[in-house]
């Protein structure tokens, strides 16, 4: 009589992860134009999610982190763009420090059109002008739930300045 061997628990793990990501290594991030005249998506690239300070009154008051994607012009190639990303992400955290991406109303959230003109602009020095067609903050998540004080709450107590 011959025995049968069970499969081990590692050889069930790695067929059923190779059995779910084979397609998603089958499949290209890019379409081509097919004849039936659907258009070819544009690439993109996404940039690793990054620490942006809240800064108000010169102190840091709260973390964001953000997730963004550079959606690129069609022809650039998202391989060229791998060696210059942490230079850009350098340039973003030195800004956030220099000038804060704070929002006036918010500490959970970065000022995202200031943000994304900013990047957009370094993505032109970088990469050259009209390789990225535009940033998109993809996800922010605060590192506190902070809500900044109100100016009008400070004034109505009675002991601020703008009361005679």
């Amino acid at each position: 009589m011959t025995a049968l061997r069970t499969p081990s628990r590692r050889f069930l793990l790695a067929a059923a992860l190779s059995a779910v990501a084979a397609p998603a290594f089958a499949s290209s991030g890019k379409k081509e134009k097919k004849e039936g005249g659907e258009q070819a998506l544009d690439p993109t690239y996404k940039l690793g999610s990054m620490t942006i300070p809240i800064i108000a009154n010169g102190r840091i008051v709260n973390y964001v982190f953000v997730a963004m994607t550079l959606k690129l012009a069609s022809g650039a190639e998202v391989e060229s763009f791998k060696d210059q990303e942490p230079v850009l992400r350098d340039a973003i955290v030195r800004a956030a420090y220099k000038t804060p991406f704070t929002r006036t109303d918010s500490w959970k959230e970065v000022d995202g059109p200031r943000l994304t003109s900013f990047v957009l602009s370094q993505c032109n020095t970088l990469f050259g002008k009209g390789k990225v067609a535009s940033v998109e903050i993809v996800k922010q998540i605060p590192r506190q739930q902070l809500m900044p004080p109100k100016a009008s709450a400070a004034n109505t107590s009675g002991e601020g300045p703008l009361n005679p």
